[in-house]
C-alpha cells in the first residue's frame, strides 16, 4: 500500500482544536501523500473561515464540505459517510482514517495505526479504549461507567472478537472503505460505527484493536440525552438482527458507486443527504 491516507475529520464548532490538530496532522505525516476530509455540520464559531483560510496556503492537504446542521442529534455517522465516499471517488488513497476534530484523538497515534494495516496485519485497526495498556484521561467516571456498560452490552449482542465499538479512532483499508459504500447504512447518528463495524465482522474482515490514551473532551453526563440512549439500544438491537440473522443489504442502485465531486483542496458547500440515515 503506498497511495497514503484519506482521514475523515466531522467537525462541530472546534475552533479551539482544529488549528492544532491539523498542525499535529501535519507533523505526524510529513513527507507522506495524504488528504484530510472534513465535514462542517454548520459551526457558528468561526471553524468554517479558518479552514477556508488555511486552504489558501500553498501545498494544503484539506478538502472542506459545509452543510447545515438539520437535526438538534449529532449526525456524526452521516458526516463519516459522505467523506467516505468522497475519498473513493476522488483519492487513490489505501488507507482511510476516522477521527475527531476535538483532540480526544492523538495525532501522535496515526503511525501505529497505519503500521497495522500497511503491514497487512489487519483490514481495520482500532485504538481501543478497553484493551491493555490503554489510559482514559480527563472523562467523567459517570461518562467513564456509560460508556464501558454500552460498549459490553453491544459485544454481547454482536461479537466478543472487538471490546470498543464506539471509539471512532479507526484505520482500514480502501477495500473496507468499499465494501461500507456498497451496502445500505441505516443511521447517520453515532450508533453508525457500530453498524460499520458490525458490517466488516460479517464480512470476515480482520479487525485489531490497539492502546490507545483518549482525552476527553466536555463530555458530562449531563451531555446525555435519554433520548439518544434509548434510540441508540434499539438501534443496536437491530444491527445484532441484521448481523446474526438477516444480513445486510446491497445500497440502492442510485447509491452504488461515489459521485465524482470536486477535486482536493476546493471548498464545497454541500446540504445534509436527506436519503442516508433514520436516526
Amino acid at each position: 500500500m503506498t497511495d497514503g491516507y484519506f482521514i475523515i475529520l466531522p467537525i462541530l464548532n472546534e475552533i479551539a482544536n482544529v488549528g492544532p490538530l491539523l498542525d499535529q496532522i501535519d507533523k505526524a505525516l510529513a513527507g507522506r501523500d495524504y488528504t484530510v476530509g472534513i465535514v462542517d455540520d454548520g459551526s457558528t464559531d468561526g471553524s468554517v473561515a479558518f479552514i477556508e483560510e488555511r486552504m489558501r496556503r500553498p501545498e494544503h492537504h484539506l478538502f472542506l464540505i459545509s452543510r447545515k446542521k438539520t437535526r438538534r442529534s449529532s449526525q456524526r455517522g452521516a458526516a463519516l459517510w459522505t467523506l467516505l465516499r468522497w475519498g473513493l471517488a476522488n483519492t487513490r488513497h489505501e488507507i482511510f482514517i476516522e477521527m475527531d476534530g476535538d483532540l480526544s484523538h492523538r495525532p501522535e497515534e496515526l503511525l501505529e495505526g497505519i503500521r497495522l494495516v500497511t503491514e497487512q496485519h489487519c483490514d481495520v485497526a482500532i485504538a481501543s479504549k478497553y484493551v491493555p495498556g490503554s489510559q482514559v484521561v480527563n472523562r467523567p467516571i459517570g461518562r467513564r461507567l456509560i460508556s464501558r456498560v454500552c460498549s459490553i452490552a453491544v459485544a454481547a449482542l454482536l461479537s466478543p472478537r472487538v471490546h470498543d465499538y464506539s471509539n471512532g479512532y479507526r484505520f482500514y483499508t480502501r477495500s473496507a472503505a468499499r465494501l461500507v459504500a456498497a451496502h445500505k447504512i441505516r443511521y447517520g447518528s453515532p450508533i453508525y460505527l457500530s453498524e460499520v463495524l458490525a458490517l466488516w465482522l460479517y464480512n470476515g474482515l480482520r479487525v485489531q484493536e490497539f492502546p490507545t490514551t483518549y482525552v476527553g473532551r466536555n463530555e458530562g453526563v449531563s451531555n446525555l440525552r435519554m433520548m439518544d440512549l434509548w434510540k441508540a439500544g434499539i438501534a443496536v438491537f437491530e444491527i445484532a438482527l441484521r448481523y446474526h440473522v438477516l444480513g445486510f443489504p446491497p445500497c440502492a442502485p442510485e447509491l452504488a458507486l461515489p459521485v465524482r465531486s470536486e477535486p482536493p483542496g476546493k471548498a464545497s458547500r454541500a446540504a445534509a443527504d436527506s436519503r442516508h440515515g433514520s436516526s
